[in-house]
């Protein structure tokens, strides 16, 4: 594993592992990818994509602010990744970067980094757009003909829609983060094709599993918040391993400049898992929407694997493993 921390002098402090551990390629349907930077690399789903891909043999750049608040959970993280030659974590925001060289010979690029829905509201509306607009028009202005480019974007682009919802349904955004995450859908759309770099682009519902946001409803349950904040899209969940899967598939399949929709297939999911976790007396189940994953599912060939039974207890196991060792909650 290698630490680069950039200082406001550009001052480079490099830590490498003393053990070389030789690079695997992964293929899927012929699509190689050999090296990936995965900006919030140590985020509730950056740090899952990141382990999967040294798993899987893929050499990784992890960019990461590393706030202060965060901490403790990213020094878990990087406990649980250990020594690992195959790993560069750069602690900078992006903007700060040499993004060109960061992202020179990466095959794929996963841009995870900007502000959550827990952070975005109409009073921090114009750091909203810097995080979640501006740094993705650096990133791909910084970019190598022909790195592809894998997008996390919101069901919240839909606004209040009833009924089913495909990725061709009208996007009617009522929210700073939905608002902001179609606005760079729209510039990935047009600014991608003209330079050369193909993309993919996933609209995720909420997304559940360890190390979820302290803010996110389920988090909250399970470490026993009497009345915890609802989340602000209940349409539909999915356990964050699956989410890492979609990634994956969309890194590497033949089918680019799309964008595919997750879902769990299940009408009322979101409200399933509050039920699970009896904590029916803190919502008022009215969603109406339902997304449709058929496209995800015949072209990237995605489904989600993960029941909601086994996927909050292993949230909760997460989150008592955390406890014993540290007395610490997430």
């Amino acid at each position: 594993m290698s630490v680069i921390f950039f200082s406001s002098q550009s001052a480079i402090l490099r830590v490498h592992a003393y053990v070389n551990v030789e690079r695997t390629d992964r293929t899927r349907k012929g699509i190689a990818m050999k090296k990936a930077l995965v900006t919030g690399g140590f985020g509730f789903i950056g740090f899952p994509l990141v382990d999967r891909l040294l798993t899987e043999g893929i050499e990784v750049i992890a960019l990461d602010q590393m706030p202060d608040e965060r901490k403790a959970i990213q020094e878990e993280m990087k406990m649980r990744v250990g020594r690992n030659a195959l790993l560069t974590i750069v602690a900078e925001k992006i903007e700060r970067c040499d993004l060109p060289a960061l992202t020179r010979g990466v095959d794929v690029v996963f841009h995870l980094a900007g502000s959550t829905s827990e952070d975005s509201d109409w009073q921090t509306f114009e750091n909203v757009i810097e995080n979640n607009v501006n740094v993705t028009r650096m990133l791909i202005e910084a970019l190598e003909k022909g790195t592809r480019l894998v997008y996390p974007s919101t069901v919240e682009v839909y606004g209040g829609r009833t009924g089913e919802v495909k990725e061709t349904t009208p996007t009617n955004p009522t929210t700073p983060y939905g608002i902001t995450k179609l606005a760079s859908e729209n510039l990935i759309k047009r600014l991608c094709p003209k330079r050369g770099i193909p993309y993919v682009i996933l609209r995720l519902p909420t997304v559940y599993g360890p190390f979820q946001r302290e803010t996110m409803t389920y988090q909250q349950v399970l470490t026993g918040i009497e009345r915890p904040t609802i989340d602000r899209s209940t349409v539909d969940v999915l356990y964050v391993d699956d989410v890492v899967d979609a990634f994956l598939l969309a890194a590497t399949t033949k089918s680019i400049n799309e964008i595919y929709q997750l879902s769990s297939n299940n009408k009322g999911e979101w409200f399933t898992g509050m039920k699970l976790l009896e904590k029916n007396d803190c919502i008022n189940e009215k969603e109406t929407m339902f997304l449709s994953g058929e496209k995800a599912e015949r072209v990237l060939q995605f489904r989600a694997k993960t029941p909601l039974e086994e996927g909050l207890k292993k949230q909760k196991e997460h989150i008592q493993s955390l406890e014993k060792r540290s007395g610490w909650l997430p």
